[in-house]
């Protein structure tokens, strides 16, 4: 079943997180793209109750397993170290597409 993979995630270190993004994006997307992934959205969200993260990434994947393979695909590696090294408060997971 597909999902929605959502990532969020408070930006720390703005000049490291530009190695991320946008200095990593094409081969991001490659590798999303490499295991059935699709970006749908991406940027800060209008929050109508609550409070939460900055920034939001929602990427669809063909299941749950395909979403947790990209984020441990090798080629992904040195670039999820730069998120990782550059963010806090990140909450990753996934949602059925009905």
């Amino acid at each position: 079943m597909a999902v929605m993979m959502i990532i969020s995630y408070d930006v720390s270190d703005a000049e490291r997180f530009a190695d991320y993004n946008p200095g990593s994006l094409p081969s991001i997307v490659a590798t999303i793209q490499a295991h059935g992934g699709e970006v749908l959205f991406a940027g800060a969200p209008d929050y109508i109750v609550g409070e939460g993260q900055a920034a939001s990434v929602g990427i669809k994947f063909p299941d749950a397993e395909a979403g947790k393979a990209w984020l441990a695909d090798p080629d992904y590696a040195d670039a999820l170290a730069i998120r990782l090294a550059s963010t806090t408060n990140i909450i990753t997971y996934t949602v059925p597409l009905t």
